[in-house]
């Protein structure tokens, strides 16, 4: 059972969380507003469309926000407890500051749980609703099936293992016209040895199969020895369509929910793909909703430290400062992951792990004067 005086704090800080999230997210929204709406009405754009496409935006926005509404949150509910004196009365009373702020903590896990599920059921199909938008109906991209195309957008060297296990190595494709250039297909034995490979200077997709042209095709015993069949128009049976060819060249990260990019990385990793931006991301997308505990626990002891020598203007600065330093450090993780300096799991986690392990003996050391403690020699 929660008791009396953590439903109070906890009431608190909910009130405070969701007026910072209402502000922060308004802010954005308005901020992005200014930005495009010029290339709404260039397109004459109904007010519908402008009004859905904000709409869908708030889950991606929220996502990206909660971290910091809860900071803002933490510094408020503490810094106006301490000014009216509330929290010396909670110590007099017996509850100390890991009872006090128990509540806090623990609405910055249920917060974190609540944004990732969020980002796993609802900011993909929002975010492919937003794109089709402003992508497709304002910027006049593609649309190829479920997903857009940018406008002018070509994949060139192009490898992946199709459904019968060939392996293709496409120059130049053009998702657009549906059109590839030198193409070149290779056909393995179980010993790796090459049975047959196929050369086009150009395959075009005609609605239901794909027609090589300009070609040649090398077939091999198993002494490696080769005949060579030249063709200017041939048809083969190959199971892979442009939506195939779409879904290797061209990826929505953003419309992904995280089960989907974990397909998606297994797949890569079976065809003998660098997965390694797309791991980065996967930890990126699970990880930054907990960024909201590390936060709470980094801002619980600085707030009540600063409220000690200073007001609430000096406890917001201290609290920002810490909060622009933590961000620095993640987003420099985050790219050193995606360069391969460091693994995804510790590009993604490190950061976290070391914040809220200061978080932690911050708040265990709240009560002590210094906040190393000194050695008695």
């Amino acid at each position: 059972m929660m008791s009396l005086l953590h439903r109070y704090v906890l009431r608190r800080f909910i009130y405070c969380y969701v007026s910072s999230a209402s502000g922060l997210i308004g802010i954005f929204l308005v901020a992005d507003f200014f930005e495009r709406v010029d290339e709404f009405f260039r397109r004459d754009m109904p007010y519908s469309d402008l009004i859905y496409y904000y709409v869908c935006k708030i889950p991606s926005v929220v996502f990206y926000m909660a971290p910091q509404a809860v900071l803002f949150a933490t510094v408020v509910t503490l810094a106006v407890l301490a000014r009216d004196n509330e929290i010396t009365a909670m110590k007099a009373s017996g509850v100390g500051v890991v009872g006090i702020t128990l509540p806090i903590v623990g609405a910055s896990f249920v917060i974190a749980l609540l944004v990732l599920a969020s980002n796993e059921y609802i900011v993909p199909i929002a975010n492919k609703k937003m794109n089709y938008i402003y992508k497709v109906k304002v910027q006049g991209h593609s649309l190829y099936g479920d997903t857009y195309i940018e406008a002018g957008s070509r994949a060139t060297e192009v490898w992946f293992v199709a459904k019968d296990k060939a392996v293709w190595n496409v120059r130049w494709f053009d998702p657009e016209e549906e059109k590839m250039k030198d193409v070149i297909i290779f056909y393995r034995l179980d010993n790796g040895a090459i049975q047959k490979r196929i050369d086009a200077k150009e395959v075009i997709w005609r609605g239901t199969y794909w027609e090589f042209m300009d070609g040649f095709i090398r077939t091999f015993d198993y002494e490696g020895q080769g005949t060579t069949e030249y063709f200017e128009k041939k048809i083969f049976p190959i199971l892979e369509t442009p939506n195939d060819l779409m879904k290797t060249v061209v990826m929505h990260i953003d419309e992904m929910s995280l089960r989907e990019l974990y397909k998606e990385i297994q797949e890569m990793m079976l065809e003998g793909k660098d997965a390694l931006k797309n791991r980065v991301e996967l930890h990126h997308k699970i990880s930054y909703p907990f960024i909201s505990v590390v936060l709470a626990l980094l801002t619980i002891p600085l707030s009540l430290r600063s409220s000690r020598h200073g007001g609430v203007l000096f406890c917001f600065g201290i609290n920002l400062a810490m909060g622009f330093v933590f961000s620095f450090l993640y987003a420099m993780g985050i790219s050193l992951g995606f360069g391969g300096f460091f693994s995804p799991l510790f590009a993604a986690w490190g950061p976290l792990l070391l914040f809220s392990s200061l978080g932690f003996y911050l708040l265990f050391t709240l009560d002590s004067e210094h906040v190393i403690p000194r050695l008695k020699l």
